[in-house]
């Protein structure tokens, strides 16, 4: 059974939304892999500078102060990563650009190679997928990077719902009063 306009153009809504999902998802991960590594850079230099400290200091009361406060930054560091969930944001983040990627590109091949045998169940399975993949998300796709996405995107491709609202900011008088 062939299906009507209106279905195909619902499947090719839900191909634009995993489109812009893939997107919001893959610069989400290249942010917070950037901010990890500006992050580590810290923890890098700290240890690298407590190796060296213990190699040329020999007074005891000294370097063990140093060490202290060397260890003590590490510390700061390592909890300022996993309290902010920097890794699980990364891994996160990679694993629904992925999926919204294939998804994609499985509605893509079916469009395009085998459209005769598109049917509303196949739809309906798309859609389900669709839905899992956005259950699945535990994190917010950070909101300057949907705000560059909606705007570069909007009124070209169907955004997903998490781009179709506004999204308010804070004036400097602490009212909700601009549109990013």
């Amino acid at each position: 059974m062939t299906i009507t306009e209106q279905q195909l153009e619902l499947l090719k809504q839900y191909k634009d939304k995993s489109y812009i999902n893939s997107l919001l998802a893959e610069q989400s991960y290249d942010y917070y892999n950037f901010v990890k590594n500006i992050i580590n850079i810290p923890l890098i230099l700290c240890n690298t500078i407590m190796v060296i400290i213990n190699s040329i200091i020999t007074n005891q009361d000294l370097l063990k102060i140093l060490n202290i406060i060397l260890n003590s930054s590490t510390g700061l560091i390592i909890s300022m990563i996993s309290n902010f969930k920097v890794y699980e944001k990364i891994q996160q983040y990679h694993q629904i650009q992925i999926k919204f990627n294939k998804l994609n590109h499985q509605i893509d091949s079916k469009m395009n190679n085998d459209k005769d045998n598109i049917t509303s169940e196949y739809i309906t399975g798309i859609i389900d997928d669709y839905d899992q993949i956005l259950e699945s998300i535990e994190y917010a796709f950070p909101i300057k990077i949907k705000s560059k996405i909606k705007h570069q995107y909007e009124g070209k491709l169907t955004l997903p719902s998490s781009l179709a609202i506004d999204i308010v900011g804070i004036c400097e008088n602490n009212k909700c009063c601009v549109k990013v």
